[in-house]
Formats: C-alpha cells, sequence, structure tokens
C-alpha cells in the first residue's frame, strides 16, 4: 500500500486501473483503494477461473526456515532496520526457496516467488542466475 501510495503521487494520469489478486491486508490499508483509485469495478470468482482455466490451479504449503545458531545470535543481537534484512535474507530460507524453484523448474510449472522484501528477490534473481 505504501509503494502504490507513493506510485500515485508520483505518477500523473487522468485515470488509473488498480489490478489485485486480493482485496484483503492484514493492516485495513485496503480502505485506502476507494479514495486512491476509486471504487471497485468488477470481481471475479478465483475459483470460477481457475476452473475455466484462466488461472493456475493453487497449491499451498507452509515452509519454517529456522536460522542457523550463528546467523540467529546474530539477528537477535541487532536491533535495527538490518534485523529485517538479515530474516528476509535467512541463508536456510533461500536454499528452500533454491530448492523449491529447482523442483518446478524440472516439472515445467510457472513460477512467482513472491516476497514482502524487493531487495531479497532481486538478491535471489542474482544468486539464482535469473
Amino acid at each position: 500500500a505504501k509503494m502504490f501510495r507513493r506510485v500515485l503521487t508520483i505518477v500523473q494520469a487522468h485515470c488509473k486501473l488498480g489490478l489485485t489478486a486480493t482485496l484483503v491486508r492484514e493492516d485495513d490499508k485496503i480502505v485506502d483503494l476507494n479514495f486512491l483509485i476509486g471504487p471497485k469495478l468488477y470481481e471475479a470468482n478465483w475459483m470460477e477461473l481457475q476452473n475455466s482455466g484462466y488461472i493456475a490451479k493453487v497449491q499451498c504449503a507452509e515452509v519454517w526456515c529456522p536460522m542457523s545458531p550463528e546467523f540467529y545470535r546474530e539477528y537477535i543481537a541487532i536491533k535495527t532496520k538490518k534485523r529485517i534484512l538479515l530474516y528476509t535474507m535467512n541463508p536456510n530460507k533461500f536454499r528452500a526457496c533454491q530448492f523449491l524453484i529447482k523442483f518446478h523448474e524440472r516439472r515445467n510449472d510457472k513460477i512467482i516467488v513472491f516476497a514482502d522484501n524487493v531487495f531479497a528477490l532481486k538478491e535471489y534473481a542474482v544468486r539464482l542466475g535469473k
């Protein structure tokens, strides 16, 4: 929401189009959308889109990636914004992501990697040659 708001203040346009896969947010910033781009004009049922072949079938799994003891000690010791970088760049998280990407590439699946942190995504892409 913060980046979306920033883009809207920089880019001057006659009309704006906002696309989202979900109108659910944990921080209640969804109420800002009406002010930022106007009311919702259309909503599709994701199950109907999936059954019609417009979107992929979804399979979700939670993967826990504990930090190594050394990494965790440094993470606990830091009280600055660097702490966010440490948990996003957890080497075990990177290895899990790398494994999942390779697994799905072998199956010729389409892959999207989501993250809260753009730095992590860019770094993963560089390290994985993507």
